[in-house]
């Protein structure tokens, strides 16, 4: 008779293989950032720094394939195709027919989007980022039309990783961006060592701009390519396969038709912000065309708004994601039983959490904003970090309603209601869009930028309160009492304390140490480091001192994500 010891072993192999997979893409995730931090650096020196009308011709171009993919629907792919991959693979044939023609059919739909967008650049760019000047236009146009195809790489990536992630095969999906990203940094070298930095795109040759777009295109290239390989690893064999009937996609539903609409809506408010910095795009190609280039470095253009942003998800992508993530289950188990209480119990405890980085990362990013800008865009001199720092620190001061606001709509997502997500991207957008104009006419363009990015984040202050206050109809709706919203401004008000206490000594080091940390790269890493360490320990001291309970809760979460890496 065979021995019952090997029941509890089931459960316990399957969390030992959930903690390996979850360690193997938490590792993959890393490494990606780490090399994407890299990339960016060497593309800002191919390009000369932010400050030049060539990063805003390659930042003009390069938003359209990504932009563009997620307009004709790549925003909800990730959320149906994996229900739908599930369902094939009960199928004799593994599934394989099945994601055969969907990939056929999702490649016939991105390729004539392709084509289409190829035949209307230029609307198509002044649409995303204002009427750009003549020059900056033409290089942009060139560019575009070989970074559009891009667009098309974007869909077998997408396709491929959720065939892997349906069988339960994380890694690849993970560590492909890291592919991606070693491939553009060879391709940025091999750009250094032929041509050099070319600012000017007045200069640029044609193997220039090919070699250009390489950078951009390789990358999607081999991670696309990577993950192809591991289907077939796994036994699958997608071809292209005509015949797209019963493929079962209306599946897609109310939820991804709102999903959809909020991905379009928040595409339509990054491109009002482009516009309003428009006139700082102006000002740094004139600026260049007199010669006066000096000038030109206190200027942010569009580039700055992309390498900001980038810097800004660093915390929402590793700890916001990572915390809502690891409770997102725990509401939905609680919508999916009525518990409607427990469900928001659990949201505003994780709420007050989530807080507590946020607001450190505002103050810590704010108040090193120039240096970090520096030493994150190679190319940039000091005058054009403290510039793109602007940028930075007008973002960062949106950070905690933008991770506030994203638990809050997976809240909504846990009750499968995302109309309501969808309202909350309403404010953000009107906001941008009305702001085009007082921004463009009022601002000097040389803050134009700056006041771009602190548009978006008033917007996302609109948005986080609009969606508490829908959030608290509904909880009232489901015959919810919501309760703590004392405790929650109390938490906000003593970490806030904390934060003044913590920026205000951060700023006085900062000023003190200014020779040195403009000295040189290495030495604003260490400094800045030194820095930040104080800036930290002073944050999390005053806290404690102040008893804010949720630091001890969120030391405990980011114990226990070590722990689990290990």
């Amino acid at each position: 008779m065979p021995s019952d010891s090997s029941a509890p072993a089931a459960p316990q192999r399957g969390r030992a293989a959930h903690m390996r997979a979850s360690a193997l893409m938490a590792a993959g995730s890393t490494v990606s950032r780490i090399l994407g931090f890299v990339r960016n650096f060497l593309l800002g020196m191919v390009l000369g720094g932010t400050s030049t009308v060539a990063a805003n011709s390659f930042s003009a171009a390069n938003i359209l394939p990504s932009s563009l993919w997620l307009l004709i629907g790549g925003g909800t792919l990730n959320a149906i195709l994996v229900p739908a991959i599930v369902r094939a693979m009960k199928r004799p044939d593994g599934g394989d027919d099945y994601m055969s023609r969907l990939t056929t059919l999702i490649l016939v739909v991105t390729g004539a989007a392709t084509a289409l967008a190829m035949l209307l650049v230029t609307p198509l760019l002044v649409v995303a980022n204002s009427n750009l000047d003549p020059v900056t236009m033409q290089a942009a146009t060139t560019l575009a039309y070989f970074l559009l195809p891009q667009m098309l790489l974007s869909a077998l990536y997408v396709m491929f990783g959720q065939v892997l992630n349906a069988h339960e095969s994380f890694g690849p999906f993970q560590w492909a961006p890291a592919l991606n990203n070693i491939m553009a940094i060879l391709s940025s070298i091999a750009f250094l060592v032929l041509f050099g930095s070319q600012p000017d795109p007045t200069a640029w040759t044609m193997p220039m701009v090919l070699m250009l777009a390489g950078i951009q295109v390789s990358g999607s290239v081999v991670q696309s390519a990577f993950l192809w390989y591991w289907t077939h690893r796994i036994g699958l064999r997608i071809r292209l396969k005509w015949g797209f009937r019963n493929l079962g996609l209306r599946t897609l539903g109310k939820l991804g038709m709102w999903t959809l609409a909020m991905v379009i809506l928040g595409q339509i408010g990054v491109f009002a912000t482009r516009w309003a910095s428009g006139p700082t795009v102006d000002a740094i190609s004139r600026l260049h065309q007199e010669g006066r280039t000096a000038e030109a470095q206190k200027y942010a253009g569009l580039a700055a708004l992309d390498w900001s942003y980038t810097v800004f998800m660093v915390p929402q992508g590793i700890i916001a994601v990572a915390l809502v993530t690891s409770v997102f289950t725990q509401i939905s188990r609680h919508a999916r039983d009525g518990d409607h209480q427990g469900a928001f119990e659990t949201y505003a405890e994780t709420g007050r959490i989530l807080m507590v980085p946020m607001i450190l990362f505002s103050v810590l990013f704010g108040v090193l904003a120039g240096p970090i800008m520096w030493v994150a865009i190679g190319g940039t001199t000091p005058t054009s970090a403290e510039a793109n720092g602007l940028v930075l620190a007008a973002y960062m001061v949106g950070l905690l309603p933008f991770a506030s606001l994203y638990l809050t709509k997976r809240f909504f997502y846990a009750y499968e209601d995302a109309r309501m997500s969808f309202l909350t991207q309403i404010p953000v957008t009107a906001f941008s869009l009305a702001m085009i104009i007082p921004i463009s006419r009022l601002v000097d363009p040389q803050f134009a930028t700056p006041a771009a990015a602190l548009v978006t984040s008033i917007g996302n202050l609109m948005a986080w309160g609009m969606g508490t206050w829908m959030l608290r109809r509904k909880l009232q709706r489901l015959g919810v009492r919501p309760h703590g919203l004392g405790l929650t401004i109390s938490t906000f008000l003593r970490l806030l304390v904390a934060a003044v206490v913590s920026g205000a000594a951060g700023w006085g080091l900062l000023h003190a140490a200014h020779d040195w940390v403009w000295s040189s790269r290495p030495v604003a890493v260490l400094v800045c480091g030194a820095i930040g360490a104080v800036m930290a320990a002073l944050f999390i001291g005053a806290a404690f001192v102040l008893r804010v309970e949720e630091i001890r809760a969120m030391g405990a979460f980011v114990g226990r994500r070590l722990k689990r890496s290990r």
